[in-house]
Parts: C-alpha cells; structure tokens; sequence
C-alpha cells in the first residue's frame, strides 16, 4: 500500500471500517499534513519494536534485539524466521550497573542508557521523514518516501521503558493505577502525553 484509504462497511459511508494501517486515521491525517507541506509523499510507516528477552551474545557482552519492521506487524517475534521489512536495527547494550548501589539511581541510568541508544540508533529517520528520500517500489516508480515512526511494539516493562511511565501505570493512557481495567463512563481516557 503506497496512500490511505477510508473504507466503509457499505455505500452509505456513514460506518468507517479500519483494519489494516493504511485505513486507520493515523495515516490518513499524517498523509493530509504532509501534503501541505511537501505534495507528492509518499509515507513509509516505521514499526520499531524491542525484545529483550531474545538476549544474545555480542563480543562477549549481553544485548538485546532492536527491530525495524516496515508494513504488516510479523505475527512472531523470531531472528530464524525473518520475515521481508523486517529488519535488525541494531542490538541494544544491556547491563546491570552493579557498582551502583542506589536503586533508583541505577533504574534511572539505565532507562537513560536505552534512552540515549534508541536516539542514536533512530537518529537519521529524522532528516529522512522531514525531507523525504527517493525509494523505488516494488511497481518500478521511483516516489519521495518519508519514513516515519507508526508504532512501537514491546511487551509490558518495554512499553513502560520507553514511554518513561511506572511500572503498575498504563504506557498508553493517564488512567490512575487503580483505576485500570475500569472503563470511564464518558468515553476513553485519551493517550498518554
């Protein structure tokens, strides 16, 4: 899929279907922005995602996978069974910072260690989605594409890792912890700032 599309459930559009990424709202609104600014783009949706419990061995020393996935979500998580758009992105340093011995001081190293890899590592998508960059497509076109952040994947202690949340809080909504599972009667909280 190379544009968004608004599907409905029949000809009256009156009921929108979203099912696959190019249908939802994220794309089509960030399609319609990045029109005004820059006509004839091409959005390349990044998925990033993280696995720290398929840990490997590098140069003697732990690291965890940090993955690249462009177009569909792969079903599982697996280095053997690499599935086409989904690329290792680079592995992650892990470490246990023994010779700290504050414990909040050591849980905040670390989450600013992973901080200061993931905008290393993710660094030149940021020119590349700004300005865009020639890529040709599978049909032979030669397009602007502009690579830009979709979505993270990760499971719970990743999810509040990267959105600097506490754990026992919800990564994606400012819901209060006791009030998780429960849903407000106004309608859905919004998303986490």
């Amino acid at each position: 899929m190379f544009a968004p599309e608004k599907q409905y459930t029949d000809d009256t559009k009156e009921v929108r279907m979203y099912h696959d990424m190019h249908t939802g709202r994220w794309w089509w609104s960030t399609q319609e922005e990045l029109e005004t600014q820059k006509p004839g783009a091409t959005i390349i949706p990044i998925i990033i995602s993280t696995d720290k419990t398929q840990l490997a061995l590098f140069r003697n020393k732990t690291a965890y996978p940090l993955y690249l996935t462009i177009g569909n979500i792969p079903k599982e998580i697996h280095p053997k069974n690499i599935i086409p758009g989904y690329v290792l992105l680079a592995y992650l340093p892990t470490t246990r910072l023994e010779g700290v011995t504050n414990q909040a001081q050591r849980c905040r190293l670390l989450s600013n260690l992973y901080h200061a890899c993931m905008r290393k590592v993710l660094q030149p998508l940021e020119e590349a989605g700004v300005s865009g960059m020639s890529v040709t497509s599978g049909d032979g076109r030669v397009r602007r594409g502009h690579p830009l952040f979709a979505s993270f994947i990760g499971d719970y202690p990743e999810q509040v890792l990267t959105t600097g949340c506490f754990t026992g809080e919800c990564p994606g909504c400012p819901v209060h912890r006791d009030e998780l599972g429960d849903y407000p009667p106004d309608g859905p909280p919004g998303f986490r700032d």
